[in-house]
């Protein structure tokens, strides 16, 4: 009795170790970056140590940022918003109805059809680019948001998520629907859908930090005018400098979407992502 208690302190130590070293790698870098967009470019550059507490060069810095005539800052922050909802809204839509078939349904081919989906998370963006961009270019869609949105709207990591929520609601209340009355449609949209809110909130989040942080694709088949974040800053790195001030302001307000998004959906979040991989 008492050596398990002392391994389940042990064990309990070791976890919250572990759990503090993880805050620390994460906090750590974020509070560098806000402080280093509060700095003059040379104090950042002359620094030889980490900086510890913010200057007062936001404002200049942000100014600085918005004066350049190659990046339209705020307009990429509206793109990648207007982006990361789009296709949010379109691939949770998407991916609900895929898991529901995958989960509730019987039809030829389903295990291989499904299995043959995860495999495509194999596959680099990097591999997918050239026939991306030949698909785009012969639909006519180059440069519009939907050449961003279209390409990874079935998402697999979405189907095999909702597919194993999916599976956790009873057949009995699906059949209870369907001798109500209702049609397919009405059980997943008015039974199946409100009993996983969590696992929703869940993949809406993972569906808008994918997006948000899309880089390669976007660079290829956006131009000026429709940049989202990730490729904005990377337009301040030029051949003969490097614009750190100005890297270190973007990336800091381009956090600020993602931390509201997250404060509002975390509660639903852990919830999503357990459910999700408990259920076979």
């Amino acid at each position: 009795m008492h050596e398990t208690t002392r391994r389940s302190g042990v064990w309990k130590f070791v976890t919250y170790a572990f759990i503090l070293l993880m805050a620390v790698v994460t906090i750590v870098p974020l509070y560098w970056v806000l402080v280093a967009s509060t700095l003059p470019e040379e104090v950042f550059l002359s620094s030889t140590s980490l900086p510890l507490f913010p200057g007062d060069a936001f404002f200049e810095n942000f100014r600085a940022l918005q004066a350049r005539e190659s990046v339209n800052f705020i307009r990429s922050i509206g793109n990648s918003v207007l982006i990361a909802s789009v296709y949010t809204l379109l691939s949770v839509l998407l991916c609900s109805m895929a898991g529901f078939a995958f989960a509730k349904y019987e039809f030829r081919f389903k295990e291989p059809i499904f299995y043959t989906i995860l495999a495509t998370l194999v596959l680099p963006i990097q591999l997918l680019v050239i026939p991306l961009f030949l698909l785009m270019s012969q639909l006519g869609l180059m440069n519009s948001y939907w050449a961003i949105i279209l390409p990874w709207a079935a998402n697999p990591v979405g189907i095999f998520l909702m597919r194993q929520n999916m599976k956790s609601v009873p057949d009995t209340l699906l059949e209870s629907a369907r001798m109500d009355g209702a049609t397919e449609f009405q059980v997943f949209y008015k039974v199946v859908l409100p009993t996983l809110k969590s696992a929703l909130a869940a993949l809406a989040t993972i569906l808008f930090l994918f997006q948000w942080n899309l880089f390669l694709f976007p660079l290829v088949v956006l131009e000026s005018d429709k940049y989202t974040i990730p490729v904005a800053i990377n337009q301040l790195v030029g051949a003969q400098r490097v614009y750190y001030d100005q890297i270190m302001v973007a990336a800091g307000l381009s956090i600020i979407p993602i931390f509201l998004l997250f404060l509002f959906l975390q509660q639903y979040f852990v919830k999503g992502i357990i459910g999700g991989s408990i259920k076979e």
